[in-house]
């Protein structure tokens, strides 16, 4: 974990890269990289799970100073995303406190990726021309830059320390903010009466605004470009969504 931290990773990354060597641990000797190589060629885990298990465990070997090489699996299409209703996502926003309801508003304006919003510090701000700008992008997309709502940017402002221009506006880790927010979420949803609450994640407001952005403009080329892709086809997912005619969606 530590040679991990010296390479960059964020918290989420290496809690991930750490629960799935967690897992080869207790049922291989991490030395013996033949028998992991014929496990994942024979597992029934999907293309992609078998490749991030491949992925962690050659950092792992690196760590210790040898080499790992494996053949990449292919990854099948995924599933298209859940996209829930504009109310719905608004209902969550006003069932929390200030600092999360502030959070999940930005995921809403801008489909940040969830580490990339909790990145951001008071420096990345310019709140008198509402703009926010990501220079910390995560899985190796682009930076890039929103213009805030002037409702995000008042409750912004609620959380800022003059102070403090450097530290992390939202300090809690990544896990502590998902259980919090999933505890929260259930409580709305049997509130409201509404399952559907249950199936909106932290990266169902990104896939909910490039959604609605393609739905606007269909041009998968400036939905690209919001969402910091470097490939085309991580945006293409999007192009098959039924069209929204309900403006209330």
């Amino acid at each position: 974990m530590d040679y991990l931290t010296e390479k960059g990773l964020r918290e989420s990354t290496i809690e991930t890269k750490r629960k799935i060597l967690s897992m080869l641990s207790k049922r291989f000797n991490l030395w013996d990289s033949e028998a992991i190589r014929d496990y994942l060629k024979t597992s029934t885990l999907s293309g992609k799970r078998k490749n991030n298990v491949n992925y962690a465990y050659q950092g792992w070997c690196k760590s210790k100073g040898f080499d790992y090489t494996f053949t990449y699996f292919e990854e099948k299409d995924q599933s298209l995303p859940y996209i829930p209703k504009e109310t719905e996502i608004d209902q969550l926003i006003a069932g929390f406190n200030n600092r999360y309801a502030c959070y999940l508003q930005l995921l809403k304006e801008t489909g940040f990726i969830p580490n990339e919003a909790l990145s951001l510090t008071p420096n990345d701000l310019d709140l008198e021309r509402r703009i926010v700008t990501l220079n910390k992008p995560a899985k190796r997309s682009n930076p890039r830059q929103f213009r805030l709502s002037n409702k995000l940017v008042i409750m912004l402002g609620k959380l800022i320390p003059s102070n403090k221009s450097n530290e992390k506006i939202w300090k809690l880790p990544y896990q502590s903010m998902s259980r919090t927010y999933c505890y929260q979420r259930k409580v709305l949803s049997e509130k409201m009466a509404n399952p559907n609450l249950k199936r909106i994640s932290f990266k169902t407001f990104r896939h909910w605004k490039a959604t609605m952005e393609y739905h606007r403009t269909k041009d998968i080329l400036y939905v690209k470009e919001l969402l910091g892709h470097k490939s085309i086809k991580n945006t293409l997912i999007y192009t098959p969504l039924v069209d929204f005619e309900d403006q209330n969606f």
